[in-house]
């Protein structure tokens, strides 16, 4: 099997790369991929779906994620009208840039968990979150060893704030000897035409015959490849798209449901039951509350400021 997929080179005159990016599509940009880098990502600017192993789960601004060596993943996105370009601040580092013995030292425990946690990809959230996206844009300011400096100054945060990661591809995800460079880009022509086409119905044998394979051997395909059968795969997009249809307007919850591909509502209300824990109404007014009180929390904290800090 090929080790990697993506080349990642480091930086002129530094041991790791950042990048600090837009582009037309992160879906056609950078496709469904692995290397042997660590990555930690910040979407600044877009929404859809984000795919890391067997997890798939939508994505808005604001989203952070560290990745481990050699986990699949990639970000499709999903721009409207009008919208600015999709942007995203990305940096790729290998740990021994850090010299030979780093992660063997007492003092960098902490850091060794963390990226044995991060094999299955890590969700950063809450106030962790918030300060890494801080420290990133200090990052890129940076040049040398300061520069160097502050990642692994990002690394120590990381390791200190257990509470706001969260595992997302299950822990005995991993890459098989069926992902050679044919079967990846299967992969992306699956998404692809799922994405394309959640309103309609979805057929599994024509899925396989435009990726040139028999039915059988397309389940055993997907399965080896993702983790997800073919039919939880679709239903995690649809119910993925039905929570972000909802959660940006007031539209009817089973006219979402039927334009995402859900003929039968009976059918709709136990798959989002399986995967979301809730009802599709408790989702939608759980959202609601959240951002009430995230609006409420952002207008107090302008007005704070307008009284802590200098004219």
């Amino acid at each position: 099997m090929e080790p990697r997929f993506e080349t990642v080179q480091a930086d002129a005159a530094s041991s790791f790369r950042c990048l600090w990016f837009t582009c037309p599509s992160f879906a056609e940009d950078h496709t469904w991929h692995y290397h042997p880098e660590f990555e930690l990502i910040w979407i600044v600017r877009s929404h859809g779906t984000r795919f890391v192993g067997d997890n798939i789960e939508p994505y808005h601004a604001g989203d952070l994620v560290l990745i481990g060596p050699n986990m699949p993943h990639c970000w499709h996105d999903e721009p409207e009208a009008g919208e600015e370009l999709p942007e995203a601040a990305v940096v790729q580092f290998r740990p021994e840039m850090f010299g030979h013995g780093f992660l063997d030292l007492p003092e960098f425990e902490p850091i060794k968990r963390l990226f044995r946690a991060s094999k299955c990809g890590l969700h950063i959230e809450g106030e962790t979150a918030e300060r890494v996206q801080a420290q990133m844009r200090t990052l890129f300011e940076k040049k040398g060893i300061a520069r160097l400096l502050e990642l692994l100054d990002i690394l120590r945060v990381l390791a200190e704030s257990e509470n706001d990661l969260r595992y997302l591809a299950s822990v005995d995800y991993h890459i098989t000897n069926d992902v050679t460079e044919l079967n990846r880009h299967r992969i992306e022509l699956i998404h692809r035409y799922v994405r394309q086409n959640l309103g309609s119905e979805i057929n599994q044998s024509d899925v396989a015959r435009l990726v040139g394979l028999t039915p059988p051997a397309f389940s055993r395909f997907f399965r080896r490849a993702t983790g997800q059968t073919f039919v939880g795969f679709v239903n995690i997009l649809r119910i993925n798209e039905v929570c972000r249809a909802m959660t940006e307007g007031n539209e009817c919850i089973t006219n979402i449901a039927m334009n995402c591909g859900y003929n039968n509502i009976a059918n709709f209300n136990r798959q989002f039951l399986a995967l979301k824990g809730m009802n599709p109404s408790q989702y939608r007014d759980r959202h609601a509350r959240m951002q009430s009180v995230a609006n409420r929390f952002s207008t107090e904290n302008i007005a704070m400021r307008r009284i802590i800090e200098p004219a």
